[in-house]
């Protein structure tokens, strides 16, 4: 089995006005590209992560058709919550209204095959900042802003907090679904760490349950002229941004077993 990720689809056909287009030419027609890629690369047997922002619905029912695109692509396939999925109620709700093959964890981990997962949203880390590796440029509606205001550092560390005691709860949980020696790995959706690989609170704690890849997403319009590729490999994880931006549509291999 290979296992594969590919973060932040974004898909919008329960909601059409929220097409990707507006944020740049490389997202035009994105789902076409998504799924080209997908057939191309992924194998009935393989597993596909997909640590959040799945759907730009509000609702379940707008995001059956999202779900249902996805379902229709080969393998199976494990969701994450992103900071964009309001359509992602309960888990129990969400749970029961995936199409077969795919599942869902949140703040908890599965096992499939010789692979362990551990899944949960996360937050932004409060040290690290993105701001200079990103392409800040305008869009319909006026220029995105890379400032935060104290109110917003305030709640997002509060928010923070409350997102590594899932983590904990999730990497708790993995230790008991790898028991016996299956390959670990962390599918959050935000990143636990900067690009630059130092240290943080989510990392120690990653890297103290003995996962081998830690893959996350969230993150959009990275710059392309950055003088070395962002995170990497430290304390024998592999930290790897799977945000389909970033990927060119085009699911990344994560590891084979």
């Amino acid at each position: 089995m290979r296992v594969f990720a590919l973060s932040d689809p974004h898909l919008s056909f329960g909601t059409p006005n929220k097409a990707m287009d507006r944020f740049g030419p490389q997202w035009v027609g994105h789902p076409d590209k998504i799924e080209r890629a997908w057939r191309e690369r992924v194998g009935e047997k393989d597993l596909v992560l997909v640590p959040g922002d799945v759907s730009w619905a509000m609702t379940l029912e707008q995001a059956r058709p999202d779900l249902e695109f996805l379902g229709r692509l080969p393998g199976s396939k494990l969701l994450v919550k992103g900071n964009h999925d309001y359509w992602w109620s309960t888990i129990s709700k969400v749970r029961r209204a995936l199409p077969p093959g795919m599942s869902a964890l949140q703040g908890d981990a599965v096992r499939v095959g010789d692979v362990a997962i551990a899944g949960t949203r996360l937050w932004d880390v409060p040290e690290v900042s993105f701001r200079e590796l990103i392409d800040w440029q305008p869009r319909e509606g006026g220029a995105i802003s890379a400032e935060r205001t104290i109110e917003d550092a305030a709640e997002a560390a509060r928010l923070f907090e409350r997102e590594l005691g899932r983590l904990e709860r999730a990497l708790a949980a993995l230790q008991a679904s790898a028991h016996g020696g299956a390959l670990k790995i962390a599918a959050t959706h935000f990143p636990p760490c900067g690009a630059d690989l130092a240290p943080t609170r989510a990392t120690e704690r990653i890297e103290a349950a003995g996962v081998r890849h830690s893959i996350f997403g969230h993150l959009h319009s990275l710059r392309r002229d950055l003088p070395r590729p962002p995170f990497g490999e430290r304390a024998g994880v592999r930290y790897a941004l799977a945000a389909c931006d970033w990927i060119d549509f085009a699911p990344l291999l994560v590891a084979e077993t």
